[in-house]
């Protein structure tokens, strides 16, 4: 079914539920998983602000690579370094390099504002992905 799985993650508990469904496909189809996280940046003024450590962002990806492989799951994983607003476009374009036939995403619940300003990644995702796309609320 799946050979290809890309996840992107982040710290919340969302991520261990993407995790947990990102195991359990992977676990029955035998597919690969990529792991994302997004060290995310924001312009404020005339300056670019880290909004996590490298450390941190790291220990992310570390811990979701080290959890899959534990359970047998062929898995690596990447930070990258990026403006928020360039995220989904890097989701897609890293589900297309991997050659990714399933992307799992923790969609964010964002307000009103939010959502008028544009700022889910995974609706983004969504309206662009070429491949099937699976949100873990």
């Amino acid at each position: 079914m799946y050979k290809h799985i890309l996840t992107a993650i982040d710290s919340s508990p969302r991520g261990d539920r993407v995790l947990d469904a990102v195991e359990y496909l992977a676990g029955v189809t035998g597919a690969d998983v990529q792991v994302l996280h997004a060290e995310e940046r924001e312009i404020f003024a005339d300056q670019v602000v880290d909004l996590e450590t490298d450390e941190e962002a790291r220990a992310i990806v570390d811990r979701a690579v080290a959890r899959l492989r534990g359970a047998g799951i062929t898995a690596e994983g990447e930070v990258v370094h990026i403006l928020r607003e360039g995220v989904p476009d890097n989701i897609l374009a890293r589900a297309r390099e991997l050659g990714s036939d399933l992307i799992v995403l923790g969609p964010r619940h964002h307000g009103r504002l939010g959502a008028l300003l544009g700022a889910s990644v995974s609706h983004e995702v969504s309206l662009q992905a070429s491949v099937s796309l699976l949100l873990v609320v």
